[in-house]
């Protein structure tokens, strides 16, 4: 039995994306840029050993804030592209920046909310 007490410490298994920043070898291999937005989960690894409550407050209210993003963004896009009458190959960079903004959204999130205390 993995807890000795009735109370145990969850482990922090976020860090487990930092393993993510890997894909960005791509680059070297196709030459797009796009795959350099994978380093933005490099820092997830700074946080392997904590393991507390605050913390998880903290990446739900960063989570939110990334989802949000997300949503406005990707719909604000869509609707952009629908009212230019834009063709489709505008879908590949906008991806690029909801993926890549939601996860600095995210990580900025998390920066902030630490400093504030909240």
């Amino acid at each position: 039995m993995p807890c000795k007490k009735r109370r145990c410490k969850m482990k922090n298994i976020l860090w487990y994306l930092g393993f993510l920043s890997a894909v960005s070898v791509l680059y070297f291999v196709e030459g797009k840029t796009v795959f350099l937005c994978f380093l933005s989960f490099i820092p997830y690894f700074a946080i392997y050993n904590l393991s507390d409550e605050r913390l998880e407050m903290i990446v739900g209210r960063a989570t939110r804030n990334a989802f949000m993003y997300t949503i406005f963004f990707g719909i604000g896009t869509i609707v952009y592209i629908y009212l230019t009458h834009s063709s489709t190959e505008l879908f590949a960079p906008a991806f690029v920046f909801l993926f890549g903004g939601s996860l600095i959204v995210c990580l900025l999130s998390v920066f902030y909310y630490d400093r504030a205390g909240k």
